[in-house]
């Protein structure tokens, strides 16, 4: 017997043979994530139920010194939930998917990580008034898990304007260490305490350790996020961006945008994209020739949603935007957004056709900033045009930009390409190349999947004695590395 043989063996005896495999087609079908550059071959697979499996599997991890990488529903763009060079154990905790209590009165529910954001979303629509968690998860579609959203600090629609970040809504966590402890963060760290209702109170920010730690520091098996009812009134409006002069419109948005954050307006959502042709030729019959910007609001009866509406539009008009009419075939995208096919999610529209898929560059950075990234983008991409259309390419001067409370943006940018191997290793070159530009420049990405969180140590951008920090944590707590250890290098560090 092998030693992966016997390191299944012992598995199976945790979790059962049913949900335990080192064969090959299920070996290769974890090997990548949603790009076609990054790929790596796990072991052995694993779908454990309860945290307490999750801990005896992290104790043969130890045991036999091979490595686990936890993974969700696998949506991720930039390889952070597949190991990072062959072999390990990739540990799916999509089994556990249920929601485990939904505290009406504290307005809390507490689940289990492997569920996605869109089981989650329609279970609490249909409790009591109807509840959703302030966000609908990142941008990477519904079948993203909340442990993968917690994982990578992430930003998508349905609220990113009102409440931020997933991450931002999260009260306590239930995570298994490297080495197999099962503890509790928040307000439960508190063995007195039965319901998570704050994180803060108990010493430091030890919930935040783990958020955004893409599974270096533990696997996070429950979590408790606020929750808030259902808008009942809502309204939208969509407005065409003359492209003439793009520096000029460019700034005028951002002008728009810093001006809807400062004056704390209600909006629940606002996008901005910079080509809106691409966008609204699958989706509408409106003749839309340059940029477009969008916008979602709230209100809890119809006379604060007409102030909102009028408060809104008021500054965009001041900036002489064009305002689309009502209805979808008018060009009212942020109807769409809301209201139909693109329920909340703004990347939707990228799945309607064509077989591109996009490296990703995703980061944030202040509001003031987004006509220097479009510059940016767009000198990247001139740049590099001649290496771009030899790998067929298809550049990166387009981008995405939203709101998010309190007071930056997201933008949404990247490299699309067609799937194809023999060029992979270019691509992953070219990739890399416009992360670290982007880093340069001083963004702040939040996936930090292999590619990401390798090119912030190799662009120089951790001091080496923040790196250091790193190091120290990730080595008290896993002094094995067994968990994720290709991330940020830290598992060749020490």
């Amino acid at each position: 017997m092998t030693a992966i043989q016997n390191v299944c063996e012992k598995i199976e005896n945790i979790v059962g043979t049913r949900y335990v495999s080192d064969s090959d087609p299920i070996r290769y079908s974890y090997s990548m994530n949603c790009d076609f550059v990054l790929q790596s071959m796990p072991d052995i697979v694993v779908k454990p139920r309860t945290s307490e499996e999750i801990s005896g599997i992290l104790k043969i991890a130890n045991e036999h010194k091979i490595k686990v990488i936890p993974r969700g529903n696998g949506a991720d763009l930039t390889g952070g939930s597949k190991p990072i060079g062959d072999g390990g154990i990739v540990l799916d905790v999509t089994r556990m998917d249920k929601i485990l209590d939904v505290d009406e009165e504290n307005r809390i529910v507490t689940l289990e990580v492997g569920i996605s954001w869109s089981e989650l979303l329609e279970q609490l629509s249909r409790v009591g008034i109807g509840y959703y968690t302030g966000t609908t998860g990142p941008a990477s579609g519904f079948s993203a898990t909340i442990g993968g959203g917690l994982s990578n600090n992430s930003v998508g629609g349905g609220g990113a304007a009102m409440y931020g970040a997933v991450t931002e809504q999260c009260v306590g966590l239930e995570v298994v260490l490297p080495q197999g402890d099962i503890i509790y963060t928040g307000a439960k760290a508190n063995s007195f305490c039965e319901k998570a209702f704050t994180r803060f109170g108990l010493g430091p920010d030890y919930s935040g350790l783990f958020l955004g730690d893409v599974g270096i520091h533990g696997v996070k098996t429950k979590a408790s996020l606020n929750l808030f009812p259902l808008p009942e009134y809502r309204g939208y409006g969509t407005y065409e961006i003359d492209n003439k002069d793009l520096n000029l419109a460019t700034q005028k948005v951002a002008d728009v945008m810093i001006n809807w954050q400062q004056k704390k307006l209600p909006l629940h959502d606002f996008f901005y994209y910079t080509d809106g042709r691409g966008f609204t030729k699958d989706l509408l019959n409106a003749e839309i020739k340059g940029g477009v910007l969008l916008y979602t609001t709230v209100a809890d009866t119809q006379k604060q949603l007409d102030i909102n509406i009028e408060r809104i539009d008021k500054i965009a008009e001041d900036a002489q935007f064009k305002k689309l009419g009502d209805t979808l075939e008018e060009g009212n995208l942020g109807k769409w957004f809301y209201e139909e096919d693109g329920k909340w999610q703004w990347a939707n529209h990228s799945w309607l056709g064509g077989n591109y898929f996009n490296l990703s560059g995703c980061m944030k950075c202040p509001t003031s900033e987004l006509p220097e990234y479009r510059k940016l983008f767009n000198e990247w991409n001139m740049k590099n045009f001649p290496k771009i259309r030899e790998l067929d390419a298809i550049g990166g001067a387009g981008f995405i930009a939203f709101g998010v409370a309190p007071t930056y943006i997201d933008v949404a940018g990247g490299l699309g390409i067609r799937g194809d191997i023999k060029h992979r290793e270019a691509f992953g070159e070219i990739w890399k190349d416009l992360l670290i530009t982007l880093i340069k420049k001083g963004s702040i990405h939040y996936w930090m999947g292999e590619i990401i969180g390798k090119s912030l140590v190799d662009s120089g951008a951790l001091t080496e004695e923040y790196y250091n920090f790193m190091i120290t944590i990730k080595k008290a707590l896993d002094p094995n590395k067994i968990l994720s250890p290709g991330k940020f290098y830290l598992g060749d560090n020490f």
